[in-house]
């Protein structure tokens, strides 16, 4: 299915639901997970970039391990930050 790796396939299941004036359900059933969906899916950093970049910068201070580390680190802050904010907030 060609809407899985986008915003379009969000913006197409909303829309179906909108054209038959109900929930359909249609797609696949995110439930709690939407927002780590769409945090995963708008995360488009290159890693392979930023490791170059602080190889560049800092390889003459940190190891690999360090470096790569770091980028893992920074991968885990930025999906956890989009995820916060794609979250809906709970109603009671």
């Amino acid at each position: 299915m060609q809407y899985l790796s986008s915003n379009s396939w969000l913006q197409w299941a909303v829309q179906l639901e909108d054209e038959v004036d109900c929930d359909v359900a249609a797609g696949l059933d995110l439930g709690q997970n939407l927002a780590k969906y769409l945090a995963k899916t708008q995360a488009h950093i290159s890693y392979e970039k930023l490791i170059a970049i602080l190889q560049e910068e800092l390889g003459n201070i940190l190891s690999q391990e360090e470096i790569e580390e770091i980028v893992q680190k920074t991968e885990n802050d930025i999906l956890d930050c989009l995820q916060q904010k794609f979250q809906h907030p709970n109603v009671a």
